[in-house]
């Protein structure tokens, strides 16, 4: 897969992205892209499959504050992919 095919796939608004990476890849972002501490907590859930409702709740955030860290945790990835 391409660098533009994995850029349009995490950018799509309503698109489903699973967050399921390799150990390496997951090793290489949390070391290069970043995270707040907020949006490190939403990956793990995201990785175990959490809804962004059930992320909400555990958090304490709302649906919708917790879709725009999911869309930050994305442009994160992205560029980290495109800087690579």
């Amino acid at each position: 897969m391409c660098m533009d095919e994995i850029r349009k796939l995490l950018l799509e608004p309503y698109k489903h992205f699973d967050f399921q990476f390799t150990k390496s890849e997951y090793d290489y972002f949390m070391e290069n892209a970043r995270f707040t501490k907020i949006e490190r907590e939403v990956l793990e859930l995201k990785r175990m499959e959490y809804t962004s409702v059930a992320i909400g709740l555990e958090l304490g955030l709302s649906e919708s504050a917790v879709n725009k860290i999911i869309k930050r945790i994305k442009n994160k990835i992205v560029k980290c992919i495109v800087l690579r």
